[in-house]
Formats: C-alpha cells, structure tokens, sequence
C-alpha cells in the first residue's frame, strides 16, 4: 500500500526573507563576528563561515541575519546555470540579497524536510530559471513559493528525514576525509594511487 502524499505550495510551508549588503564604504560594518553569506561562500549542505564577516552594526544598517536551521537558497546569481545552491545555516549567518532566507511555518514541517525536498526538486527549480538583463540567472520569488512540495504523513516524513540525514552525513564525513587526504598528498608530495594528484 502506498504512502499518502499531498502537495502544497512552497509559500504556505515556509516564510522568505531577504538578505542584503552593508555599504562597504563603511569599515565599521565589516571584520565583525558575523559571517556574511553569498553566491561564493554558498557551498555544501551546511554553511558555519565565510571569507567575509560583518559588525552587529552592519547587519543592522543592511543585511538579515538567518537563524539557525534556517535555509539560504541562491535566487540571483551566474551560478545558477550550473547548480541550485541550497544550504542549512549551521549557526546565525548574515546573507546578502541575492539568497532567500526560507523557513518552515507550517504545523509539522521541519526545515530539514523541506531541505530534502527541495533537493528532490532541483530539476523542477532549475526550469524555472530565468536570464536578468545582466546574464545572470535569476529564480523569482512568486515561482517558487508557487512550487509544489510532496508533503508526506507525519510518520513517513519523519522516516524519510531520518533516512536522509544517515545518507547527507556518510557523503559529508566522505567530502572531508577526502579533503584530508587531498591535504596529506598535497603536502608531502605523494600521489594518488590511482595516478591522480591534488596539484594537477
């Protein structure tokens, strides 16, 4: 016997926010404590840093702040045409306005379910692509809150959360064993076995 399933538009499960980008003729908004998220630093399945950080009073005069769990999704960006880049906030992070800040509102919806099933939906997302006047990919908002999300019985969301979670945390403790040892070949000047070295 199947599993019930009801779809739901995107924009009754969760809250968008946007981000946006302190003025950087001012010093004092930026070196702060705060990592400050954008289409660069937008990587993996879980963001903690950023190359660039901002002041309390810089997010206050000019960006938002994402609440842990939370999700950032890149809506304005080149790399749209290679990925969808999603990620969960591992810790508070600032973000700039080119990502949406999503997050779960609705009565048994986690955010790390709708993480999941936005990566699902990557190729559903990525149709709806479209080209600004600069070049750059753009996602719009009203679209992607238009989006159907499966919504799953309780019990089975909670099973496919869980199953989701073993499979995403056996393919990030992969990514950083292998940047470990990537490192270790790097730095003693030793080969892969298989013929392939960091450096080529």
């Amino acid at each position: 016997m199947g599993c019930k399933v009801s779809y739901v538009p995107l924009g009754e499960l969760a809250e968008f926010e946007s981000g946006g980008t302190p003025s950087k003729k001012i010093e004092s908004y930026w070196g702060g404590s705060i990592p400050w998220i954008s289409a660069k630093t937008l990587v993996g399945d879980t963001v903690y840093e950023s190359d660039l950080t901002i002041s309390k009073e810089g997010l206050e005069s000019g960006s938002k702040l994402a609440s842990k769990g939370s999700l950032l999704l890149l809506t304005r960006g080149s790399g749209l045409f290679k990925r969808i880049p999603l990620a969960i906030a591992g810790i508070q992070v600032a973000y700039n306005q080119d990502i949406k800040c999503i997050s779960a509102n609705a009565k048994g919806i986690s955010n790390r379910y709708l993480f999941y099933a936005l990566k699902a939906l990557e190729p559903a997302i990525s149709a709806m692509l479209e080209t600004t006047g600069i070049g750059a990919g753009k996602l719009a908002t009203d679209r992607l809150k238009a989006l159907p999300i499966p919504v799953l019985a309780e019990d089975a969301r909670a099973k496919v959360t869980s199953f989701a979670d073993c499979i995403y945390g056996k393919i990030s403790l992969n990514a950083k064993l292998n940047g470990y040892l990537a490192a270790q070949w790097s730095a003693e000047g030793v080969s892969h076995p298989t013929g392939w070295h960091p450096s080529i």
